[in-house]
């Protein structure tokens, strides 16, 4: 969805809600995004998660959850994986959606810095997720959120101020 898919849906709201979504229409396309990054960082880490566990006999959402201790794939190695689906995904809906950036000219350049912005994101989210889950059996889930809502904040700012920055 595009900036004037969203000034559409605005556009349904009474004039002062419609003015204040439009203030902050790029924090609220983001957050989308952001949203949709998150769907497919989850899909991604808890399917690998699942897909390798050897007793599938699942009853119940905590059964489900329960089972995650037994995959052969750790929740380190998931959280790697699902990183890089994730950031491949939000680059293109950042540049094109977010921020509109359109030029194709230095797209490996802006790549690699929102590569490395992920990359700084990525070991605060891993380093989260080895601690609370890992050495002290937190719950995988709610670690994850939490973990989620902090990468989605300094990520944004990243993104806005080094990588699609106006010129």
């Amino acid at each position: 969805m595009t900036k004037q898919h969203f000034r559409k849906i605005f556009g349904l709201f009474p004039k002062p809600l419609r003015d204040l979504l439009i203030g902050y229409e790029n924090a609220i396309i983001y957050i989308f995004y952001g949203a949709l990054t998150t769907l497919v960082n989850y899909a991604v880490h808890f399917g690998l998660r699942l897909a390798f566990v050897p007793d599938k006999d699942w009853g119940s959402l905590s059964q489900i959850l329960s089972s995650m201790e037994t995959s052969a794939i750790p929740s380190g190695a998931a959280t790697v994986i699902s990183w890089v689906a994730a950031v491949i995904f939000a680059f293109f809906t950042n540049k094109y959606f977010v921020f509109e950036k359109t030029d194709k000219n230095h797209i490996w350049m802006e790549f690699a810095r929102f590569a490395c912005g992920r990359l700084m994101s990525l070991g605060l989210e891993a380093l989260l997720m080895w601690i609370f889950v890992d050495k002290l059996a937190y719950n995988e889930l709610i670690m994850k959120l939490l973990a989620s809502v902090l990468v989605l904040i300094i990520n944004y700012f990243l993104s806005k101020f080094l990588v699609f920055k106006k010129e």
